[in-house]
């Protein structure tokens, strides 16, 4: 199969947009973060991912596309420094190598297991599968996240 140049130039605009968003949009949400508290941060990035990736399953252009992974951008900018801020501040100092290194592992189970998992969900239903399918994943993540924070919330102040 051959691609056009524009194909090209396209797929490098779609796959870099997260990554610019993300640039500009983290100071901000760390900010945002300290202020209401990471957790809701937290939370509110699993609702903006969620409620983008629904939509991308059916865009019918690369603008709608390039439009919905800058928001996802934004949906990582607020996750991701979270969970680093959540580790940091609940982590005992004698094990903070530890736990942050098995939060890099994790992630990189993750880069490993996402685009296995994209390709058997593509080849068995189609793109649009991939993005509902990852949604699903979210909301999963949400619902533990949730769970174990109001759990958090509960033993401090029980304790």
């Amino acid at each position: 199969m051959h691609f056009s140049p524009a194909t090209t130039f396209y797929s490098g605009i779609v796959a870099a947009v997260p990554g610019i968003a993300t640039l500009f949009a983290a100071p901000l949400l760390g900010r945002v973060g300290d202020q209401i508290g990471t957790d809701r941060i937290l939370i509110i990035g699993f609702v903006l991912a969620m409620s983008v990736y629904i939509p991308m399953a059916f865009v019918t252009n690369v603008w709608q596309l390039i439009g919905l992974r800058f928001v996802i951008g934004i949906a990582n900018a607020s996750m991701l420094p979270a969970v680093q801020t959540i580790l940091a501040k609940n982590t005992p100092p004698q094990v903070t190598g530890r736990v942050f290194s098995w939060n890099q592992s994790f992630q990189a189970m993750g880069n490993v297991a996402g685009p296995l998992i994209g390709s058997f969900v593509s080849t068995t239903f189609d793109y649009a599968g991939v993005f509902i399918s990852t949604a699903l994943l979210v909301v999963l993540n949400l619902a533990l996240v949730y769970h174990n924070t109001k759990q958090m919330r509960q033993a401090c102040r029980n304790g």
